[in-house]
């Protein structure tokens, strides 16, 4: 409830009634405790009740605008403080990052020394002997972790930040007299600070650092931290705008919703991997999994003799299953979250700031694990160049800690020559921007899902609005706006149907030019198959065709043609697939479709003679189909009654090919044989509840070819109710069908 005033008041000074914000805080501030903040909200209400007072004696103030703004600034950033003060007092999460950060406020000047000084220690690591090395080493090493895990919980607490602080930060994360994984672990400490607390200047303080850091890790994690902070805050701002304007960046933020996507799909992808991939993998390897270790299995001396193939069938199956897995990971699947879920209950993960440091050898939190297994060849390998994420490289190393000792002797050695067991990453993918940010986002993903507060945290990952960031406010008008056709197709390709619909939406609204291709494509996609709105879909496209813009535009005179299909519209239908039949002579599928339509516009002759030509080039099950109708709408019922019996025969046969057959032998007077194929056809179509009308209304949507061969609506009344009393056989006591 408390909380919900502090709220309402924000939403107060963003509509610019600030008088009423302050009213609202001056009762708030009767009522609560503000702590250090009850000074500074009193001046604000004094200072605007001054400059009310100014206005109305008269007094004309030139810089009237300006003070205004700086108040209304003033009292956000208060009402901020407030409710980050409010988040200390209840929150764990809070409580924990003000204990471990100390009571002592976030100075740049001591962020600075430590920074700088743990560089010049460093190189002074090379000035000593063997012997002080590892000593003075694990030394400076234990001392600047704990400085800086205590510096990334006072960024989180810290209260909002002012322009000299922003300057400042971003001056210091990006100068070259300091580490990298030091400049890497701020960044992301004010990452998570300005995700769960909205703080302007940490968000632009993010913007900054990615626009003038020249270090590609340092710069990729900025990218992710301002593209979540900009579309949590819900704001414009002209930095951002001016950044989103440069078409390489443009692109970053484009490749990064895609890459979130994956991360949202980790579920979904580890239940492939343990449902498809694990059990074929588990089938064909040579090891027993027990509770007392890993052994190997013995070879069986009757396999060789009854199949003699079987190691090189399992080496196969093996290696498909490998590459499968593979390519999922290439593709950009977080393949890996489902097992590394369960390796982030050590307790070096108690330390929030243990989530984000890149992975290094010399971290204080893995030296037990280090000493435990020795010199590694493999580790270090596994640990420098497999596909892993930061954190999952420390889970990796603290849980061999603890099966090292259960593995098979063969393999402890092998681990120990340094043989490559599993995927490696090329120089060339670990140092690009895509790969970096991708595994920083599965690091911070891991973050938000695992953490053990993560009930508490402000998750960019649980909300449309934050993690579908292209359609936020932000990049509206910059040239990440021109990036939503693709990712929409890239959304409709993977089958996420809100994230689709939501950027279609978005580009139909901000679309003016409805000439614009991508328009049409998505528009009349997302009306057709997501809105299941056909009418809208035709009109869009329509009005592309009678403007000339589907002439040589394949993908959309194939949906305008499936679209008139289903708007009865088959001379349009006609049309469409005619002129794709030209573009694409040799396309089979366009000459099929384009029969269909003949036929719905009862041009059967045309139709059989492109029919007969694609059987005998073509030969298929759907053209066989296609020619049975054209030749019964011929009036060749023989003819296409041999063709639906070939259809019959045949191990893939459809339901409709009973019901196709049934109307065969009904305009060949065959009427017995009509109702059981016709019974055999609802048979087809399984045990699902039909409604009661269920054949009249396959009699509707083929009342041309019915009505051309002489059947009345009352022929086709009786025929359902026949049929109906046949498939239920109760006419008499004996069972007898009605024929």
């Amino acid at each position: 409830m408390e909380q919900d005033t502090l709220y309402r008041t924000l939403k107060e000074i963003a509509n610019g009634h600030v008088y009423v914000a302050i009213c609202n805080m001056r009762d708030y501030a009767s009522n609560h405790s503000i702590g250090i903040w009850r000074d500074e909200l009193e001046s604000l209400i004094s200072d605007y009740e001054l400059m009310m007072d100014y206005l109305g004696r008269g007094i004309i103030d030139p810089d009237r605008e300006k003070i205004h703004m700086r108040i209304s600034t003033r009292l956000e950033r208060c009402v901020r403080n407030i409710m980050l003060y409010n988040k200390t007092l209840a929150s764990p999460f809070y409580q924990e990052a003000k204990r471990k950060g100390g009571d002592i406020p976030l100075e740049i000047d001591q962020l600075k020394a430590e920074l700088e000084g743990f560089v010049s220690e460093q190189a002074m690591l090379g000035l000593l002997s063997d012997e002080e090395l590892t000593a003075k080493t694990t030394e400076i090493y234990a001392r600047h972790v704990g400085q800086m895990s205590a510096f990334f919980h006072r960024i989180i607490v810290s209260p909002q930040w002012n322009e000299s602080m922003r300057g400042q930060m971003t001056e210091l994360l990006t100068s070259p007299t300091i580490d990298s994984f030091d400049a890497q672990l701020m960044v992301s400490a004010i990452t998570i600070s300005t995700l769960n607390h909205t703080d302007e200047q940490k968000m632009l303080t993010l913007a900054g650092v990615y626009r003038d850091a020249t270090d590609m890790k340092i710069r990729q994690r900025a990218l992710v931290g301002w593209v979540f902070a900009s579309a949590m805050s819900d704001k414009t701002h002209d930095e951002i705008t001016s950044l989103c304007d440069d078409e390489s960046v443009a692109r970053e933020v484009a490749d990064m919703q895609k890459q979130v996507m994956f991360c949202l799909n980790a579920d979904k992808d580890n239940q492939t991997i343990q449902k498809d991939i694990i059990p074929e993998l588990m089938k064909n390897q040579n090891l027993n999994i027990t509770r007392f270790g890993i052994t190997e299995k013995e070879d069986d001396p009757m396999e060789d003799i009854l199949n003699p193939n079987a190691d090189d069938e399992r080496m196969e199956k093996l290696e498909s299953t490998m590459n499968r897995m593979e390519k999922m990971q290439k593709e950009g699947s977080d393949i890996y979250f489902g097992g590394f879920s369960q390796m982030k209950r050590f307790t070096f993960f108690n330390d929030m700031a243990n989530w984000f440091w890149p992975f290094f050898i010399e971290h204080p939190g893995v030296q037990d694990a280090l000493s435990k297994m020795g010199e590694a060849g493999f580790l270090k390998n596994m640990l420098n160049y497999g596909p892993f994420c930061e954190s999952d490289k420390y889970s990796f190393l603290l849980t061999m800690k603890t099966v090292i000792e259960r593995l098979p002797a063969n393999v402890r050695e092998m681990m120990q020559s340094g043989y490559e067991m599993g995927p490696v990453v090329s120089d060339a993918d670990r140092n690009s921007g895509a790969y970096i940010r991708r595994m920083y986002l599965q690091d911070i993903y891991r973050f938000y899902r695992l953490n053990f507060h993560k009930n508490e945290l402000r998750s960019p990952f649980t909300d449309e609005r934050f993690f579908l960031f292209v359609t936020n406010k932000t990049f509206c008008g910059t040239k990440v706006c021109r990036k939503l056709p693709e990712l929409a197709w890239f959304m409709h390709k993977r089958q996420m149907a809100n994230c689709f619909s939501a950027i279609a939406e978005r580009i139909i609204r901000s679309t003016e030019d409805e000439q614009d291709m991508d328009y049409v494509h998505i528009a009349s996609l997302y009306f057709f198959e997501y809105k299941k709105d056909a009418g809208a879909a035709y009109s869009v496209l329509k009005k592309a065709w009678d403007e000339g813009l589907l002439n040589d535009d394949v993908a959309g005179l194939k949906m305008l043609g499936r679209v008139s299909l289903v708007k009865k519209d088959y001379e349009m239908a006609c049309n469409c697939y005619k002129r794709l039949q030209e573009m694409n002579p040799d396309n089979s599928n366009y000459a099929l479709n384009y029969c269909v339509t003949l036929m719905k516009l009862a041009r059967y002759h045309e139709a059989c003679d492109i029919l007969y030509r694609l059987d005998y080039e073509h030969p298929s099950a759907n053209t066989t189909r296609a020619l049975a109708w054209a030749l019964m709408g011929e009036g060749k019922k023989e003819q296409a009654d041999a063709l639906y019996q070939k259809l019959l025969l045949q191990e893939n046969t459809a339901p409709e090919d009973f019901l196709n057959a049934a109307y065969c032998q009904w305009l060949m007077g065959n009427v017995r044989n009509a109702v059981q194929y016709f019974s055999d056809y609802k048979d087809s179509l399984g045990k699902k509840q039909l409604p009661s009308d269920w054949l009249s209304k396959e009699f509707e949507n083929d009342m041309q070819m019915l009505e051309a061969n002489g059947i009345k609506p009352v022929d086709m009344m009786l025929m359902a109710d026949i049929v109906e009393k046949n498939t239920k056989g109760t006419d008499s006591a004996d069972g007898q069908t009605i024929l």
